[in-house]
């Protein structure tokens, strides 16, 4: 394209010059074919050499208007020349004054081209400054736009992490937590395809896969316990961003194909509160560069959110454990075990099958506890209730039903065989030393044993039977079962 605009260039420069060329020549021979005749001849009339006299005018500001000031130059010599020597040619004396104002015109187009190619340049110059600061204008709008465009993402992001902390503040227990944080890491990070949640164990703090959650696709996830970048944010309790795996240096180039699945970028945040680490969350990508520094502040953000939530499911599930959990023995509190006890019952009245129930106490507990203290008495409490809780078979249920006081539940269980499994208890604890204040003592218990449905056919029946049978173990001298009576 470039190669024949050159050419039509060059073709109408050469177009001009030959018109110009072609111009002087026919007025040169117009002009001095008059002069041997005077100032006028047959072939040319007066009217014509008048024309042709001031012809020249036109010449010369064509010269310098279309082909520069040496061209107009030297049309302005050659208008001055030519006329001076047909003014001595004709002998006619006012010829002389033309080539006076072919000078004076041509100094006039010269001037008058120059102050016009002037002021054209200035407001040349002035457009491309007006150009300029259009184009300055169209490129700040376009920056304010991407701005906008931008902020409006990270308001819709942080948007979004409120409604994300309102979502696990509802999220109480802890698997709909856990849902509710990989659902949001994968929301609010378009370009994660993977967000793995690890959970810390209390004592060993070995990381432990909790939830995973996926864009698309069902990749396995073999890792179960964590891999070198996990084990580096827990050791460094600091985020990791990693924006193409194999390619940092913290990591050997191995260390992503351990996994069992590909990725090439991943970004991780501890999980902490109050100086204890609870776990790891960690997001992949599997494109290099998948996630960057705002993904970064985001999901740290998030990971802050994370772990609040985490440490109110904890403790909802304490606040959940002591109201149904005595905290000394750990066994259930009265209420919840005559709950339990109430459902048990109903269930075996519907099946028609047995169920027992055990009253224990123990023996002269007051004189353990006003001679050695309330710390030993509650030493005596916790090594009963962890008696209870070691020799309790699947479906059992133990609580302490208040004081010294203890029961046991024993779904489909006879009579019979709960006296035998009463009587295993009260050797057990007899046989059990217990150290008091560097003394050892040894304890007893008194059992009463009732069973549905002959013994009672409501909790409180039940209650009363056991109540009444433990009454009896006492009286007859203590440290017995009593199953009947």
């Amino acid at each position: 394209m470039i190669l024949p605009q050159r050419r039509r260039s060059f073709s109408n420069f050469l177009a001009r010059r030959a018109g110009l060329w072609a111009s002087l020549a026919g007025l040169t021979f117009l002009l001095l074919s008059s002069v041997p005749f005077g100032s006028t001849t047959p072939l040319f009339p007066r009217i014509v050499l008048f024309w042709a006299g001031h012809l020249p005018f036109l010449l010369i500001f064509i010269a310098f208007a279309w082909h520069g000031p040496v061209w107009g130059a030297g049309v302005t010599a050659w208008a001055v020349g030519l006329m001076g020597l047909i003014g001595l040619g004709s002998g006619e004396g006012t010829l002389f004054w033309l080539p006076v104002l072919f000078l004076l015109f041509g100094g006039l187009v010269y001037w008058g081209l120059g102050l016009w190619e002037q002021t054209l340049g200035g407001e040349v110059v002035r457009a491309g400054r007006v150009e300029e600061q259009v184009n300055t204008g169209a490129e700040e709008i376009h920056r304010l736009a991407v701005l906008e465009s931008a902020m409006e993402e990270r308001l819709r992001r942080y948007q979004q992490l409120r409604q994300i902390a309102n979502a696990f503040n509802l999220s109480l227990t802890l698997e709909d937590l856990l849902d509710s944080i990989a659902r949001a890491a994968g929301s609010l990070v378009r370009g994660a395809d993977h967000v793995l949640l690890y959970l810390a164990e209390p004592k060993s703090l070995h990381l432990e896969l909790r939830k995973v959650w996926r864009r698309a696709g069902s990749a396995t996830i073999k890792e179960k316990r964590g891999d070198a970048f996990d084990q580096w944010v827990m050791r460094q309790g600091q985020p990791l961003l990693v924006e193409e795996v194999g390619r940092d240096f913290r990591f050997p180039e191995s260390a992503a194909g351990k996994s069992g699945r590909t990725f090439s970028s991943l970004l991780e945040v501890p999980l902490i509160t109050e100086h204890r680490f609870l776990g790891v969350l960690r997001l992949e990508s599997a494109v290099p560069h998948g996630m960057g520094g705002d993904d970064l502040r985001l999901v740290r953000i998030l990971g802050d959110l994370a772990s609040l939530g985490l440490e109110n499911s904890h403790l909802y599930t304490r606040m959940a454990q002591l109201a149904v959990t005595d905290d000394l023995t750990g066994l259930a509190v009265r209420e919840h075990f005559q709950k339990k006890m109430s459902e048990e019952l109903a269930r075996a009245a519907k099946a028609k099958t047995d169920l027992s129930v055990l009253l224990i106490d123990i023996d002269r507990f007051k004189v353990y506890n006003d001679t050695f203290g309330h710390s030993a008495g509650d030493k005596l409490l916790r090594q009963i209730g962890a008696l209870l809780l070691q020799v309790r078979r699947p479906g059992d249920f133990a609580g302490r039903f208040g004081g010294e006081e203890f029961s046991c539940l024993y779904p489909g269980t006879s009579k019979e065989e709960a006296a035998r499994r009463a009587e295993q208890i009260r050797v057990r604890v007899e046989s059990t030393p217990v150290e008091l204040r560097r003394e050892v003592a040894r304890i007893t218990v008194s059992i009463g044993v009732a069973s549905f449905p002959g013994d009672g056919g409501n909790v409180e029946q039940l209650f009363q039977t056991a109540d009444r049978r433990l009454y009896h173990a006492k009286h007859n001298g203590r440290n017995q079962v009593c199953a009947e009576g």
